[in-house]
């Protein structure tokens, strides 16, 4: 008798499998069904999330000249490489946020795909740097932190942000 179910309930699913709706959901119906708080606007973001995770990332790894001597700074333990690569985390998903439809933009911002393009730029240089935090290489960090700065400063090239007249950060 059990055997006979099983038949019957894999005989089912074989059925529904075979002729069950094969056509997958619209893009447009899966997101149509998703709503993002884009509340914060870039200026906040900038300020907020992605200056300071950036710069969690630009200062982890340098070589400080004093008269004392060299000084080599680069994290040494998980705990270490764990806080950068989580900034580093943080800077290529704020190039996602940068580009979700209803971002407050500034006014200057007319090319949409260069803006795009940019913050896409920051991601996968972010990406890089995950990378080099995965392996624990320093040196490939330091290039990756590089990379991300180079992006920011493309950007900052094009779009700036001044502080609004409020004084609001």
């Amino acid at each position: 008798m059990r055997t006979l179910t099983m038949a019957a309930v894999l005989a089912g699913c074989l059925l529904q499998a075979a002729c069950g709706d094969r056509s997958p959901a619209s893009p447009k119906s899966v997101t149509d069904a998703v709503s993002f708080d884009t509340s914060v606007d870039t200026r906040q973001l900038m300020n907020w999330m992605i200056d300071p995770s950036s710069k969690a990332v630009f200062g982890a790894v340098a070589t400080i000249i004093t008269e004392q001597g060299e000084q080599n700074v680069q994290p040494h333990t998980d705990e270490e490489w764990n806080r950068v690569r989580n900034n580093a985390v943080m800077v290529l998903e704020a190039g996602n946020l940068l580009m979700l439809e209803g971002r407050a933009r500034p006014s200057s911002v007319q090319d949409v795909a260069d803006w795009n393009a940019k913050a896409r730029a920051m991601s996968a240089a972010a990406r890089t740097a995950i990378e080099a935090t995965d392996v624990k290489d320093p040196e490939a960090l330091f290039a990756a932190s590089g990379d991300i700065y180079q992006t920011c400063t493309d950007c900052h090239e094009k779009y700036i942000f001044t502080a609004p007249p409020d004084g609001r950060q």
